[in-house]
């Protein structure tokens, strides 16, 4: 078979798996509804521009129709100007929204040290109001198989509980509802898909410190390598849950269901 053939056949596989797992998400965890406007989160790395890409592709599958907005939050952190990325976006039909987040920009300015949870916090509250002041219904990560693997072992290691990242949440004030389409998409398959579609990425300088997440990401990718599968292991856990083999005294008081059997 000719390279550039086989090229385009890895492309064709590569972008329908993921676009699979996307559609798989969305109907399992019921995401999007018709007519709802998606604000797509974009961080300017491949897993935000995959999810944008997919999120674009999957309206040609969907069974209703949905608009979709990119929103970036400046925070004075990308490696390069974000908008070098602009043709790439626009070139999707989608409008792309920047917004600067002015606490995070002063504390770049005046050299204060922070950590990424800091950075976080502050890019999550702007990314709320900017979807809000855009009219949007639905506020979508890239967050991934990966991102929640990882979640649910940092909350077990250092947060003395069970929790992860979830496919779908609603905001505590407003009906803005977060989701993660990307839940099921492992990084490789974000990685392959951005090769595959050739994009242009532009980095964070917060993804060079080292960190507990960067810890548990090596300790995941040691124990893929020996033992393939984990990966798939660990999502289906996050989806079967069984709180009678835990530590939920709730369950325990009288009156409480303790319905499930042993022998």
């Amino acid at each position: 078979m000719h390279l550039d053939t086989k090229a385009a056949l890895d492309t064709r596989d590569v972008e329908r798996t993921v676009l699979d797992l996307v559609g798989r998400a969305m109907g399992r965890f019921a995401m999007l509804r018709s007519g709802d406007r998606v604000a797509v989160g974009v961080s300017g790395g491949k897993d935000s521009l995959c999810l944008l890409h997919a999120l674009v592709a999957h309206r040609h599958r969907a069974p209703f129709p949905y608009e979709i907005v990119a929103v970036t939050v400046e925070q004075g952190k990308f490696k390069a100007p974000i908008r070098t990325l602009e043709a790439q976006v626009l070139a999707l039909g989608v409008p792309w929204e920047i917004r600067d987040e002015p606490a995070t920009l002063q504390l770049v300015a005046d050299g204060v040290v922070h950590g990424c949870d800091i950075c976080s916090r502050h890019r999550r509250r702007a990314l709320y109001t900017i979807a809000d002041e855009l009219g949007a219904s639905v506020l979508a990560l890239g967050h991934t198989a990966d991102d929640c693997a990882e979640a649910l072992l940092r909350n077990i290691l250092f947060n003395g509980r069970i929790a992860s990242l979830p496919p779908v949440a609603r905001s505590r004030k407003g009906g803005l509802r977060l989701v993660r389409p990307l839940a099921l998409v492992t990084e490789d398959l974000t990685t392959a898909y951005a090769r595959a579609l050739g994009f242009a990425t532009v980095g964070c300088v917060c993804g060079e410190k080292e960190s507990v997440r960067r810890e548990i990401r090596a300790f995941l990718t040691r124990l893929r390598a020996g033992h393939p599968g984990v990966a798939e292991s660990i999502t289906a856990a996050l989806g079967n849950v069984n709180p009678y083999t835990l530590f939920d005294a709730s369950l325990t008081k009288p009156g409480a269901d303790v319905s499930p059997a042993f022998e």
